[in-house]
């Protein structure tokens, strides 16, 4: 049977997290407890969750030609993800992040966006939706975004859009799409959940509301968090849009594809890493 294919397009960044025992610092010097080099920015995360979770992922992005980029590169390889259509900008700079990841597991992140990567939809040509089943976008290139999104509705594929700013770009992007997930900031933005979710319903777009542990909410109800020991959310939302799509891919129910992004989210958080089939199959059966 033929894995379904995700492409995903967005930002690919190179993560460096520092643990620590206490939060704030005592002393300027501080000793970290664990460092960890991984892959970063929302659309790259989603793309190897794809791929971990048993589809097949493809990512549509900028990197520069630099150090990092390279490791951004060999991240998503090792994977199992796409790089095809991975564009090396020579003159731009890769987006780097520090994470510090404090008791309890939250996070706080410190990112540098990068240089010259350019929102150019030349890096994102219709070709690379050849055989996709769904496409996820997120906004931080929303020409590129907009222009690959036309072309997968014209081929009749569900477009997915990981909405969390409240600008016009984003919001036409938003309007490009077949699906949208959203943040509970930006709905607070937006005049609260059910004025958003109105919102993208009357833009024709099935949209869901994530609410970190209070789970998620769509039109027709709401998706209850699974409750793990959290030990690093980093990344959580990267994964929820990544497993909701894939399920989406393989023909699920909208509804029924929020609860596994649910349960990999819950993986994520309790691991720290980007989930397997297995996992994620475990907890939906403990559930």
């Amino acid at each position: 049977m033929r894995a379904a294919r995700v492409v995903v397009l967005g930002n690919a960044v190179l993560d460096h997290r520092v643990w620590v025992d206490a939060w704030p610092p005592a002393r300027r010097r501080t000793p970290a407890a664990r460092y960890l080099e991984d892959l970063g920015g929302g659309a790259a995360v989603a793309a190897v969750t794809v791929a971990r979770l048993g589809g097949a992922a493809v990512f549509v992005g900028p990197r520069g030609a630099d150090a990092a980029g390279e490791r951004v590169a060999a991240y998503l390889d090792c994977h199992g993800v796409a790089t095809r259509h991975l564009a090396v900008l020579p003159d731009a700079a890769t987006g780097v992040s520090l994470i510090i990841i404090v008791p309890g597991g939250e996070r706080l992140i410190f990112a540098y966006p990068g240089a010259g990567l350019l929102d150019d939809p030349a890096w994102a040509p219709p070709a690379a939706l050849d055989g996709a089943d769904a496409l996820l976008v997120d906004s931080r290139f929303p020409r590129a975004a907009r222009a690959l999104a036309a072309a997968a509705r014209a081929r009749r594929i569900p477009v997915v859009v990981d909405l969390d700013t409240d600008t016009p770009d984003a919001w036409a992007l938003a309007g490009a799409a077949s699906h949208v997930i959203a943040d509970e900031d930006l709905a607070e933005r937006a005049g609260g959940v059910d004025a958003l979710l109105a919102r993208l319903d009357a833009d024709g777009a099935w949209g869901a509301v994530t609410l970190g542990a209070a789970g998620a909410v769509h039109r027709g109800g709401r998706v209850p968090a699974f409750e793990v020991p959290a030990t690093d959310s980093t990344g959580a939302g990267d994964v929820f849009h990544g497993a909701f799509t894939l399920a989406l891919a393989a023909g699920r129910r909208p509804e029924d594809a929020l609860v596994a992004a649910s349960a990999a989210a819950a993986v994520r958080c309790e691991t720290g890493r980007v989930p397997e089939r297995e996992a994620v199959d475990a907890l939906l059966g403990r559930d």
